[in-house]
């Protein structure tokens, strides 16, 4: 039979009974809706929760731990140092590892009167991670690719300070620019370290006249001096850029003759300590926070605080604030020529910054670990970041690293079990869509059966005609086809439109929950031809004991009773 022949029969069938086919789809609609949806809403939960607060392919490991009464000890573990961050890059499905150095020091930080008008005040928590760790989700979120192209250079204007470009401008090699933020987190950022005689600097720098510096290098940060009314020690805001460069004189705190040129552009001056009103002219501390932030405040903090939402990102590049290194609001400060008054500036956004602290970079940590703790808090890591090459490697990398004395950390335990809870609640979703087609399979058989029985006659017509078994049974497995894929057309399309009412809903009403992502569905392009490609299948099986017992039928005999 050709084919043209033989759709013109299955849409003929179809019409002639379309209600008992309509009928029939509906529990193939009903099925495939499910299964489309089911998948939508895993891959969401995946992409727009899992990932948004655990980075795909990352981990994190902290040295094994046991449990004596209630709380976790490491006991006779190797430190985490260099060697051990080479030893897990060596790993199979590794890409590359990173030490990370937590805060051991007590700190505080206040700001945000330039978008709230008045300053927050609040411990502080800092995380060093190593620049090229950020480097790639700095960029991203930042949209560099962008402020690189042809275009922004070719459009900017001539400058020759940075005052004199446009706000997100600045001026390079005499031409306004767009500010790349993601180019000032580096591992030795162009901040003045303090330091005496055995603290410990950054490595390619060592201490000279007080300060962690590089060998031979040609222009040091010029020396300052505060006005006596800023004061000293807690009062000491900084709120502006105060500060006047100190001529040079033989006493250590020579405050000889001010002249009236302050710190420059994007400068300030940095007090040595807080006893002190000499200090160095530098630029802040470069700092990344987690965008997850920017959600808890909006949705939680701005209504408490009788503040307006902040709108985006964006607005946070280049917002500074002020944090106390050494010094406390509930614990013992440091002695009070090792603390440190600093500016710090938003510079960027990373899923790898503390959900509640800052990161800053790792040797800047150190350095203040090792001037306010010793330098044996400076020694080891305190977690090991590496990023597996796939999905897949980080079973086998887990196993790896508990043979070497380690373990998932709290952080990465979590996202683990979130991960497994979301995979076996999706997996328990698509049996059930599986148990509907089933069912739908069934009814597609008795259904089948019913047309075989009563088109028997025109069956044994076509046979006597020349139709071939085999075509008969085509003609009954194309019908079921035909409806098999308009069922899931309609099921996947139906899916999809209830998860877009869904996920309207949630943005309605689920505005002021914290953390609550922006749509929960994410559909990928297999998925209403995956639905397609299932109708047909459940509903060719449901249909193949029908066709064959048609095949089977006696034109002869059919046409006798007749």
């Amino acid at each position: 039979m050709r084919l043209g022949r033989l759709l013109s029969l299955v849409a003929s069938n179809l019409r002639s009974a379309w209600v008992r086919a309509a009928l029939a789809m509906v529990g193939i609609v009903v099925g495939t809706g499910l299964l489309t949806f089911f998948i939508g809403l895993g891959q969401g939960l995946r992409e727009k929760v899992l990932e948004r607060i655990f980075p795909v392919n990352q981990l994190e490991l902290e040295p094994r731990a046991v449990q004596i009464f209630g709380t976790e000890q490491i006991l006779g573990q190797e430190p985490l140092d260099d060697a051990r961050v080479r030893q897990v890059a060596g790993l199979p499905g590794v890409v590359r590892a990173f030490g990370k150095q937590k805060s051991s020091f007590p700190a505080r930080l206040w700001g945000g009167k330039e978008l709230l008008g008045y300053n927050l005040f609040t411990e502080a928590f800092f995380d060093g991670i190593p620049a090229a760790v950020v480097r790639g989700e700095l960029e991203e979120l930042e949209g560099v690719s962008a402020k690189r192209g042809p275009s922004a250079i070719a459009n900017g204007d001539r400058c020759e300070l940075d005052l004199d470009c446009a706000a997100g401008m600045g001026c390079g090699d005499g031409v306004c620019v767009p500010i790349v933020w993601a180019d000032r987190f580096v591992e030795v950022p162009e901040v003045v370290l303090p330091c005496g005689d055995g603290d410990r600097c950054p490595q390619g720098t060592t201490c000279q006249q007080g300060r962690c510096a590089k060998a031979g290098e040609s222009a040091p940060p010029q020396r300052c001096v505060l006005p006596a009314a800023a004061g000293t020690g807690r009062d000491l805001q900084f709120d502006r850029e105060v500060g006047e460069l100190a001529q040079p004189c033989a006493d250590p705190l020579g405050f000889c003759g001010m002249p009236a040129t302050t710190c420059g552009e994007g400068r300030y001056c940095a007090a040595d300590h807080p006893e002190t009103r000499l200090g160095w002219c530098e630029r802040p501390l470069p700092a990344v926070i987690n965008p997850l932030l920017l959600e808890v405040f909006n949705s939680d903090m701005a209504r408490s605080l009788g503040a307006a939402p902040i709108g985006s990102l964006a607005v946070l590049f280049g917002v500074r604030f002020h944090v106390a290194l050494g010094d406390s609001y509930f614990s013992k400060d440091a002695d009070k020529h090792r603390q440190q008054f600093k500016q710090a500036i938003v510079v960027g956004f990373s899923r790898k910054a503390p959900e509640l602290g800052v990161a800053l970079p790792r040797e800047v940590v150190r350095h203040f670990n090792a001037r306010l703790k010793g330098n044996a808090a400076a020694q080891a890591y305190d977690t090991i970041l590496l990023d597996t090459a796939s999905n897949q490697d980080v079973p086998q990398v887990i196993v790896e690293a508990e043979k070497l004395g380690l373990q998932l950390s709290r952080k990465s335990r979590a996202a683990r079990t979130f991960g497994t809870v979301v995979l076996v609640t999706s997996l328990a979703l698509v049996l059930l869509a599986a148990v509907v087609l089933a069912v739908a399979a069934v009814q597609i058989a008795q259904t089948f059966a019913m047309l075989v029985h009563e088109r028997r006659r025109e069956i044994a017509v076509l046979r006597a005609r020349g139709a071939a078994r085999i075509d008969i049974a085509v003609l009954v497995l194309g019908e079921a086809a035909a409806i098999g894929a308009l069922g899931g057309l309609c099921g996947g399309g139906a899916a999809i439109g209830v998860a877009e009412l869904v996920d309207r809903a949630a943005a309605r009403f689920l505005a002021d929950v914290p953390l609550v992502p922006q749509g929960f569905f994410v559909f990928p392009m297999w998925a209403v031809p995956l639905a397609l490609a299932v109708a047909i299948a459940f509903t060719v099986a449901g249909a193949l004991a029908p066709a064959r017992r048609a095949m089977r039928l006696d034109p002869a005999a059919v046409l006798a009773e007749s």
